[in-house]
């Protein structure tokens, strides 16, 4: 009897799972509540802009294995750009700037040369940056980086923020070990950003849907799973909007819900229960002059501002302090605050987007981490994926796909 794997929840690590199994020849099932694709990760032309645009910003490098092998999967390369590993910074107080050059060899020759250091850093500000690598699991960003000086300020702090979404008073240290393991510690050839042309929709969803149809899979959006059966510790069947399926006995089940859906849906699941929200503001403007695709910023509301055609767009992580702000006011103040970079008049604030996710990512603190559950569960015939579950990277994109990736990879060994 030919089996099917359900893969419920089309964001990253559904995706991710969903086309790793098509291509190893499995008939999936993919089922996605929202008419979209995508997750955090979908893109939609907006009217109101009439632009293109992201649900939110995303920064994914080229050491990023996951990532690459899926964007290569489901023939993606073409619609991203990967440049050089270059990532200019704004102190926004001072008004003094800088560019981070990661070069192309893996030896950062960069840190001894005092014009290309990071401001106000020294070479033992590096040095004592190590021990993020020896941090334990109860240590936060906070305490791993003491007395690294300005780097923390200029560098970590807002790198750290952007990573874990999580203040760095906070924030696991332990996670940031993999991510400086796959990226920086490989050299600048590994840090390069890989962007959508686009978008991130159009890049990272829409073609695995393709891929997904190419393969003979059958894709439901739209579709809600509203509940299911458990028989003897295997999901006997899942009930969906207007339907009820039921399971064989070789049939399997990979959840890539976010986690407080997860919790309902599987019960018996025990997930994270703290989260983190993020705020992005798009603007679009008429032209737009000199400025890098990607642009980081210290000592404003946002911490990085991504250029992509005529479209500005900033983050803010762990954007507890201005979540609910109205959108109006949050436009407006950091419009104010990111115009002189742009060279445009601070008063007049063009059309503008705000989109808040109040449950953008679980809380990377020590506490929280550690009730991330495994891909195998108490059942059987159920999976779990998504960048909340315990992948040891930070619910990233990278996060994400790899979850989906393993989850793909046990299901094919069962």
């Amino acid at each position: 009897m030919i089996r099917t794997v359900y893969v419920i929840g089309a964001g990253m690590a559904g995706l991710a799972a969903a086309t790793k199994l098509a291509e190893a020849g499995e008939h999936v099932a993919l089922i996605e509540q929202s008419p979209r694709p995508g997750g955090r990760c979908r893109s939609y032309y907006d009217t109101k802009l009439n632009a293109d645009i992201d649900n939110g910003n995303h920064l994914v490098m080229s050491g990023n294995t996951d990532a690459m092998t899926y964007l290569r999967r489901i023939q993606a390369m073409d619609s991203v750009e990967i440049l050089p590993a270059r990532y200019p910074f704004v102190d926004m107080k001072s008004q003094q700037s800088w560019v981070i050059d990661l070069g192309t060899g893996r030896i950062p020759w960069w840190i001894f040369s005092n014009k290309r250091r990071i401001p106000g850093t020294t070479l033992g500000d590096y040095w004592r940056s190590r021990k993020l690598m020896s941090a334990g699991q109860s240590t936060t960003i906070d305490q791993a980086l003491k007395g690294t000086g300005e780097l923390y300020n200029r560098f970590w702090k807002p790198f750290s923020i952007a990573v874990l979404n999580t203040e760095p008073e906070a924030a696991a240290a332990s996670l940031m070990k993999p991510v400086i393991t796959e990226t920086m510690a490989k050299g600048g050839l590994a840090c390069r950003p890989v962007l959508a042309k686009r978008g991130l929709g159009y890049s990272f969803a829409e073609p695995a849907l393709t891929y997904l149809q190419q393969k003979n899979a059958d894709v439901h959006l739209g579709t809600r799973c509203k509940n299911i059966e458990l028989t003897n510790n295997k999901l006997s069947k899942i009930i969906l909007d207007d339907i009820e399926v039921p399971l064989n006995e070789h049939d399997v089940v990979i959840s890539a819900v976010p986690p407080n859906i997860a919790g309902e849906l599987f019960y018996f699941v025990r997930v994270p229960d703290e989260f983190r929200s993020i705020l992005n503001i798009h603007y679009h403007l008429e032209s737009v002059r000199d400025i890098a695709p990607i642009t980081g910023l210290l000592g404003s509301i946002a911490e990085w501002l991504f250029c992509r055609g005529n479209m500005i767009s900033v983050t803010v992580s762990a954007a507890e302090a201005h979540i609910d702000q109205p959108s109006k006011l949050l436009s407006e103040k950091v419009w104010r605050e990111i115009a002189p970079i742009l060279k445009m008049d601070s008063e007049t604030t063009p059309p503008s987007r705000v989109i808040k996710e109040k449950r953008a990512t679980i809380a990377q603190t020590p506490e929280i981490v550690a009730t991330r559950p495994k891909t195998t569960t108490s059942v059987h015939n159920l999976l779990l994926a998504g960048d909340w579950t315990d992948t040891g990277l930070p619910a990233t994109i990278e996060g994400a796909i790899r979850s989906g990736h393993v989850a793909a990879a046990k299901c094919l060994n069962k």
